[in-house]
């Protein structure tokens, strides 16, 4: 096997994952700082940020669709997106709604953020046909 033919897609890998890297970290600053909007009685950061990554990833979809370059679009859906939004707090807070047997807060929790959050998707899809 000659080894040297493996080098570019180890370089496309690592060109990639550099655009994570970078993207992600923008991301999660953007996270952080809207993660401190959180009330005692509501997960506000998180679901605005969840929320927020929803429509940002729909909007760079809708766009990769018109020939971005794979690049941007690993940066800013891997990348930013990926950052920004969080699956783990979401279910670190549903978990303790649940231990908390406050069963409304976390029905009303869980449910809004995954149906927003498709909703979010699709209008992100359809804000750029709208501002062209």
């Amino acid at each position: 096997m000659d080894y040297r033919s493996l080098l570019p897609n180890k370089m496309n890998i690592l060109r990639e994952v550099f655009f994570v890297f970078i993207g992600g970290g923008i991301g999660c600053s953007i996270r952080y700082l809207i993660s401190k909007l959180n009330s005692p009685s509501f997960p506000l950061g998180t679901f605005i940020v969840n929320l927020f990554g929803c429509f940002l990833l729909g909007v760079f979809m809708s766009w990769a669709f018109k020939n971005l370059q794979n690049d941007w679009v690993i940066f800013l859906t891997f990348g930013i997106c990926g950052g920004v939004t969080t699956f783990s707090a979401f279910s670190h807070e549903a978990l303790f709604m649940i231990k908390q047997e406050n069963w409304i807060l976390f029905i009303t929790y869980s449910l809004s953020s995954i149906i927003l959050g498709i909703l979010m998707i699709r209008f992100g899809y359809s804000f750029l046909d709208t501002t062209n």
